[in-house]
């Protein structure tokens, strides 16, 4: 290899010496970039594990205040994922938006002490005092409801008129 490099004109050993500069750039701007992404990756890992670790090592903390936030709930005023359903309706025919509603169970977490349910509820073209209305409705239910998620968009056909998407979560004691 050698050999055949200086037995090249000038200008071809500039041009060779040029292309493997080159190819050497890519690659070291290539292992540069994969370097950086392992870094990002393993700083978020480890980010994530400090996180988790710290909930693990809080865990008997965690599960007394959840023992003690259990003991001062009324369980015939908790409700399951079909009371919550119920309960929603309930509302909404309180604020007159019954008619325009949809709604759908989106699971349940247990523990030992309880479980969280959750429903989402959308309310479409409904004006501002229902949306309050309902909005205090749920106020007036806590701690045993609790208003996770709002979205509210305007109605195109009608800017007067909003649609609504709640999530709605709800503590139920497990028995």
């Amino acid at each position: 290899m050698k050999a055949f490099f200086f037995s090249r004109h000038l200008r071809e050993k500039m041009l060779l010496t040029a292309l493997l500069a080159l190819v050497a750039l890519t690659w070291l701007t290539r292992v540069a970039r994969g370097g950086r992404e392992f870094w990002r990756d393993w700083r978020a890992t480890a980010t994530t594990l400090a996180t988790q670790q710290q909930w693990l090592d809080h865990r008997a903390d965690i599960e007394a205040a959840a023992t003690r936030a259990v003991a001062h709930l009324d369980p015939s005023r908790t409700f399951s994922s079909a009371r919550l359903l119920g309960e929603l309706s309930t509302i909404a025919d309180q604020v007159g938006v019954r008619s325009n509603t949809a709604s759908e169970i989106l699971g349940t977490e247990r523990t030992s002490e309880f479980a969280v349910n959750t429903v989402q509820f959308a309310i479409r073209n409904a004006d501002l005092a229902a949306i309050l209305r309902l909005c205090g409705g749920l106020d007036q239910r806590a701690p045993y409801l609790g208003l996770e998620q709002f979205s509210l968009t305007v109605n195109p056909a009608n800017p007067a008129l909003l649609n609504v998407t709640l999530r709605v979560s709800s503590v139920e004691i497990a028995r």
